[in-house]
């Protein structure tokens, strides 16, 4: 399928960016009301974390076997149904228990999104044009998180957490609709359908070209979460103003939506092991420089502060396509279990880096924490560039380089 003028791909786009939008939405209503209507303890909100990111993990086999058994927009329709309706069980839930049920619930069900999305692109779109496909998947999503937090904190200041709930419900009833008239034409997908002697999809092993993948995504989103829940205690601490947490947000959400933005280039369309450990090496070296910056004045540093944040989310948005492209290519006969493989690995090191961060915002100061972060997790990628890239199925870094020089 050619992009330019295909209405079905605009359709998966739009409700893409639907569904995010509703999505984030719900997130902060969630926080919200795990806050203020249960007064969660710090030890709730960890379980409440919980809810929200150990289902996925618990149910890849599964979500891998229904993404390659079925059409990409029959599971994002009925993982979206689920979520409306768990959403709109959020509204009368009375208990903190039943509430944690609903959320893990609903958390199950959006762990079928992602892999869905990636099987729907590779699918559907030709080979040529799924980087563009893929980056302008990363760019709805980056604009949905940065529209959905004020539109949420708006209608939450304005008429409360149940009806940022309605209009989560709303977001994610049309992300319904457009995603069911981005399923193809049924007689594209009738050869799939007649064909009950086809073996199923082969199950991820974790060798080859995936494991690099999975210790490339977490160590990245390591080197991220580590810090992310500790960052607003680190700039009161090194006595910035509470606009400066406002401010390298959305640098990062701008930095982000230019990296979807901007073409990949012929050395990243070949999606090996370079193109995805280059942003990935860029940005542990930010982390240090951000280190570095902690020690300045802070008129300096809050401005270099924001250029290097641009930066991460410039990264960020380079790094997730091209562990989409990288599955495309490398991946092909198992996209579902290999996107399902990685969102688990993704949402496991995201409950578990914060932990390590918090410790070590104990111990070290704000600069010495980017630091050593940063420096350890590019020696982590380095020992990975060593160990893998001289297999033949993935690209090695050097190779890369060299390209990216010319």
């Amino acid at each position: 399928m050619n992009m330019s003028g295909n209405r079905r791909f605009h359709m998966f786009l739009i409700g893409s960016f639907f569904a995010s939008f509703g999505g984030w939405i719900n997130f902060l209503a969630i926080l919200n009301i795990a806050t203020y209507r249960f007064n969660a303890t710090p030890f709730d909100l960890v379980i409440l974390s919980a809810a929200l990111l150990v289902p996925p993990i618990l149910l890849t086999r599964i979500i891998s076997q229904v993404c390659d058994r079925y059409a990409s927009t029959r599971v994002l329709v009925g993982a979206l149904a689920i979520t409306l309706g768990t959403t709109a069980a959020l509204l009368w839930v009375g208990h903190f228990v039943a509430f944690l049920l609903v959320v893990a619930f609903k958390s199950a069900a959006l762990g079928f999104t992602d892999p869905a999305e990636t099987v729907y692109v590779t699918t559907s779109v030709d080979e040529a044009q799924q980087s563009r496909a893929f980056r302008l998947l990363s760019l709805a999503q980056s604009m949905a998180k940065i529209c959905a937090p004020a539109a949420g904190g708006i209608v939450g200041a304005w008429a409360g957490d149940n009806h940022t709930m309605l209009v989560s419900i709303v977001f994610i009833a049309a992300a319904i609709l457009m995603m069911l008239l981005a399923a193809p034409a049924a007689k594209a997908v009738l050869p799939v359908a007649a064909a009950p002697d086809a073996k199923a999809a082969p199950r991820t092993r974790w060798t080859g070209a995936i494991l690099p993948l999975l210790l490339c995504t977490g160590i990245y989103f390591a080197l991220a979460a580590a810090v992310n829940n500790q960052f607003p205690l680190m700039l009161r601490n090194q006595g910035f103003d509470k606009s400066a947490l406002g401010i390298v947000v959305s640098c990062a959400a701008l930095g982000g939506m230019l990296g979807s933005l901007l073409p990949m280039g012929r050395n990243a369309e070949r999606a090996g092991l370079g193109p995805l450990l280059a942003p990935a090496f860029v940005s542990c070296a930010v982390f240090i420089a951000i280190g570095g910056i902690f020690r300045l004045p802070l008129r300096p540093a809050e401005w270099l502060l924001a250029l290097a944040f641009f930066a991460t989310g410039f990264m960020s948005a380079r790094f997730r396509v091209e562990c989409r492209l990288f599955i495309a290519r490398r991946l092909a006969d198992q996209v579902a279990s290999a996107s399902a493989a990685l969102q688990s690995a993704g949402m496991f090191v995201q409950f578990v880096a914060p932990c390590v961060g918090a410790v070590l915002t104990s111990l070290l100061s704000t600069s010495d924490v980017f630091i050593v972060l940063g420096c350890v997790a590019a020696a982590c990628l380095a020992a990975v560039a060593l160990r893998f890239s001289k297999q033949p199925q993935v690209a090695g870094l050097a190779a890369a380089a060299d390209a990216d020089c010319r």
